[in-house]
C-alpha cells in the first residue's frame, strides 16, 4: 500500500489534467490540500476521474480558499468516509465516528473549525500477515497562524487540539491511524532552513503541540541528544505521543529535506525552505507495516512537493464507495434535481459583512481579490446591458445617454472599421483644413474627445462627410495635406506625449547590488503599515542561506520619490 500527500495550491491550475497528475504519483490513496475549489466550482473533470473515487471538503462561504480532497484508486475504495473532524457535517450513514472529547470547545467554535474545509477522513480495510484490520486515513490542511491576527493563532491551536482528540479517539477504538497533510509547522530546527533567525524557535505553540502529539524514538533521541540534555524527562512531553513522523523514522539525521518554498523569492532554486508536510502513523503501524517514506522535491507544479509512505500491508477494496463519495452528488449522479435546491435564502446583511471581513493571512493577493467578489464576472455577463444603466457602467467612466428617436441607430460595421481609413474611402477626400474641424478628425487625433463621442454620432458624421465630398466638384482632385495642418496635428501630438510622459514616467533605473554587481529588482511593500505602497530595490537572485554565495545578498535601497 502506498499513500501520498501533496499541497497542490489550486486543483484547477493543473496542467495536463488531474488524472495525469494522479497517475504520475502512483499511489493507492492520494491526499491533496489547498484545492481552492468550492462545490459550485467543482466540475466533472475534477470530481469524476477514471480509475479513482474522490472525497472533497470545501470552505463554506469563501470561494477559492482552503479545501482538501482524497482520491482513492478503485482497488483501494474505502468502506467509510466523512468530512470534517467534529462530526457536525455528517448527514449520511457509513461515517467513521469516534469524535473524541469536545468539552473544551463551544458549539460555535466546533462549527467554525469545520467551516473552512480542512479535513477528509477515509476508512479502509487492510490485510496484515493474514489478519484483516482497519486503517483510518485523516487528510488535513492545518491553518496558518498570521502573526498580525491573534485570533488566527488561537484558531490554529484549537484545530491542532481537535485533530489530536479525533485521531487518538479513532486509535483507541481499535483502528490503525495515519494523519497526513500540510501541518503548517516545521517541527525541529533540522526541518527549517534557518532556525537561528526565529526567536524562541522551540517555544512556538505549534511545535509544542507536535512534541506532545509525536512519540520520540531512540534514533531521534540520539540525533538530538545535545539539544534536549537540558530538559528532564518529567517536563519533556515527547515520550507520551502516540504517533510517529514516518520521514524522520527512516531519515533521522537528513538535513536540507524541505517540502515548501517561497515562490515570491525563488527560494526553491536554493532549497531555502521548510518541512511542513508530513505523514504521521501510529507507533505500531509505523514499526510493523511501514517500509519507507520520503519527500519528492523533484515534482513541481506547486510551492509544496509531495510526500510518500509505503506499507507492506495490502488493501481490501470495498464493493462500493461510501455515500460521501463525490460521484453520488446529484450534479454528477445523473439525477434530475428539484428546482427548490437552487433557490437558497440569503441573508443580505451577513453576506455584506462577510465580504468586508479580511481573509486569513494564508491567502495570497490574487486569492483575496477573487474572494471579495468570486462571482462578479458571471453576474455581469448574465444581465442585459444598457447604455443608460448606471449599474452596468464601470465606476469612474461617464456614459452619455443617446435619444433613439433623435438619430437612427448606427451600423454595426462602424464599430469595427478603422477611423483613419474611413476618410480615405470617400471618392473625393475633404480638404484637411475643414476635416480638422470635423468630429471625425477630432476623434482620430484627440484623446479627450473620444470619451464623449458616441459610436452612433461618429457613424453619422462619417456618412455626412462622405456625401459632401461627392458633391463638391472643386475637391475632385487628390492632393497632399496642407503643411500647416500637419504641423498642427504634430504639435498636438507632441504636447500630448510630453504631458503623458510627465504623468506616466517609467520606473527608475535599477541600481546594481554591491556583492554580485547585477541589476536589482523592484519590489513594493504590500504589508499594512507606514511603508505600505513604498517601493524598494533588492538583489535579483533567489533567497537563500547567508552562507550560500549563489543566493540573494543583503542589498536594499528605498526608491526616492523625487526620481
Amino acid at each position: 500500500m502506498k499513500v501520498v500527500t501533496w499541497n497542490i495550491n489550486g486543483i484547477r491550475a493543473f496542467r495536463g489534467g488531474i488524472k495525469k497528475a494522479l497517475d504520475s504519483l502512483d499511489a493507492d490513496v492520494i491526499c491533496i490540500q489547498e484545492t481552492k475549489v468550492t462545490r459550485d466550482l467543482l466540475d466533472e473533470r475534477i470530481a469524476i476521474v477514471d480509475g479513482y473515487n474522490s472525497y472533497f471538503s470545501y470552505s463554506r462561504g469563501r470561494s477559492g480558499y482552503s479545501g482538501v480532497a482524497t482520491y482513492c484508486k478503485e482497488s483501494a475504495t474505502p468502506f467509510a468516509a466523512e468530512e470534517g473532524l467534529t462530526g457536525l457535517l455528517v448527514n449520511h450513514k457509513d461515517a467513521v465516528g469516534c469524535y473524541g472529547d469536545h468539552t473544551e470547545f463551544s458549539s460555535e467554535e466546533l462549527q467554525l473549525l469545520d467551516n473552512e474545509g480542512r479535513a477528509v477522513i477515509t476508512q479502509h480495510k487492510i490485510k496484515c500477515q493474514d489478519k484483516e484490520k482497519i486503517l483510518t486515513v485523516i487528510n488535513v490542511y492545518c491553518p496558518r497562524a498570521d502573526p498580525e491576527k491573534p485570533e488566527r493563532k488561537r484558531f490554529k491551536l484549537q484545530f491542532y487540539n481537535l485533530l489530536k482528540s479525533r485521531a487518538e479517539a479513532v486509535l483507541k477504538d481499535g483502528s490503525h491511524v495515519i494523519v497526513l497533510g500540510d501541518i503548517n509547522t516545521s517541527h525541529r530546527p533540522i526541518d527549517h532552513c534557518d532556525p537561528s533567525e526565529i526567536d524562541d524557535f522551540g517555544e512556538n505553540p505549534g511545535r509544542k503541540w507536535l512534541n506532545g502529539f509525536l512519540h520520540r524514538g531512540k534514533q531521534e533521541e540520539e540525533s538530538d541528544e545535545e539539544e534536549h540534555d537540558k530538559e528532564s524527562e518529567e517536563t519533556d512531553p515527547l515520550h507520551g505521543g502516540k504517533f510517529v513522523d514516518t520521514f524522520r523514522f527512516f531519515h533521522p539525521t537528513r538535513i536540507n529535506a524541505f517540502t515548501c518554498w517561497s515562490t515570491l523569492t525563488g527560494a526553491r532554486q536554493t532549497n531555502y525552505g521548510t518541512r511542513i508536510d508530513y505523514i504521521f502513523a501510529d507507533c505500531q503501524l509505523a514499526k510493523e507495516q511501514f517500509v519507507g517514506a520520503d519527500i519528492m522535491p523533484e515534482v513541481e507544479g506547486s510551492d509544496h512537493c509531495p510526500v510518500w509512505g509505503q506499507l507492506s500491508c495490502s488493501l481490501i477494496s470495498s464493493p462500493k464507495p461510501p455515500p460521501f463519495c463525490t460521484r453520488y452528488l446529484p450534479e454528477f449522479a445523473g439525477k434530475q434535481q428539484k428546482l427548490s435546491r437552487f433557490l437558497i435564502k440569503v441573508d443580505q446583511k451577513s453576506a455584506q459583512s462577510e465580504q468586508k471581513n479580511a481573509l486569513p493571512g494564508s491567502q495570497e493577493e490574487e486569492e483575496r481579490r477573487e474572494n471579495l467578489n468570486p462571482s462578479g464576472a458571471a453576474n455581469i455577463s448574465g444581465k442585459k446591458r444598457s447604455l443608460t444603466s448606471d449599474s452596468v457602467a464601470p465606476k469612474g467612466k461617464k456614459t452619455k445617454t443617446v435619444n433613439a428617436s433623435s438619430k437612427p441607430q448606427g451600423n454595426l460595421l462602424a464599430f469595427f472599421k478603422s477611423k483613419t481609413t474611413n476618410i480615405n474611402q470617400c471618392e473625393n477626400p475633404l480638404n484637411l483644413d475643414e476635416a480638422a474641424k470635423s468630429p471625425i478628425t477630432e476623434e482620430v487625433f484627440s484623446v479627450t474627445d473620444t470619451k464623449s463621442e458616441g459610436p452612433e454620432l461618429i457613424s453619422d458624421n462619417l456618412s455626412q462627410q462622405c456625401s459632401t465630398a461627392k458633391t463638391d466638384q472643386h475637391l475632385n482632385t487628390k492632393h497632399s495635406p496642407p503643411q500647416p495642418t500637419v504641423r498642427q496635428s504634430d504639435a498636438k501630438k507632441g504636447t500630448s506625449s510630453v504631458f503623458w510622459k510627465s504623468v506616466l514616467h517609467g520606473p527608475p533605473a535599477p541600481p546594481c547590488c554591491k556583492v554580485h554587481g547585477e541589476p536589482c529588482v523592484l519590489r513594493t511593500v504590500k504589508k499594512e503599515g507606514p511603508n505600505m505602497g513604498k517601493q524598494f530595490f533588492v538583489c535579483a537572485r533567489p533567497q537563500g542561506h547567508a552562507s550560500n554565495p549563489e543566493a540573494r545578498c543583503n542589498f536594499f535601497a528605498w526608491v526616492d520619490k523625487a526620481k
